[in-house]
């Protein structure tokens, strides 16, 4: 009796050690802060890549709903603005201003956030700007609004 308690106890143990499978990683991490640091320039490991989500539209959404979420701003106004903006077309650019990527950026607004080192033109870093700004109260840069 007392070795069939203990080789329960064992297999106790041992399931209470088993690695995470990458799949069950991956649900955990698209339901929690996909970010690993202060400004979401890293993601947690086994976060599901936006790239993969098939059409512009889906990848657009997918950088929009993670930034938003991180810097806790509105998931729904920020697609709303970005569908007017750019129709998430990141690659856009207004031929007339030169505001560029999916939320439009002007060149100086650009450079004013801490994403400026990367593309306005890159939907990653495009979201992250336009919710650091809101963030701060920059709502005025985006007349949609």
């Amino acid at each position: 009796m007392r070795s069939i308690l203990s080789a329960l106890a064992v297999a106790a143990l041992l399931t209470l050690a088993v690695p995470v499978p990458a799949a069950e990683a991956a649900k955990r991490s698209s339901t929690s802060n996909a970010c690993a640091n202060r400004l979401c320039t890293k993601y947690d490991r086994g976060t599901p890549s936006c790239w993969k989500r098939g059409t512009r539209t889906r990848i657009a959404r997918c950088f929009i709903y993670r930034a938003s979420r991180h810097y806790g701003e509105s998931t729904g106004r920020a697609l709303q603005i970005a569908f007017r903006e750019s129709r998430f077309n990141w690659r856009a650019t207004n031929s007339s201003s030169g505001a560029a990527g999916l939320y439009q950026f002007m060149p100086g607004t650009w450079k004013t956030t801490p994403y400026r080192r990367f593309s306005p033109y890159h939907p990653k870093w495009s979201a992250l700007a336009a919710m650091w700004m809101w963030k701060r109260g920059g709502y005025s840069h985006w007349s949609t609004m």
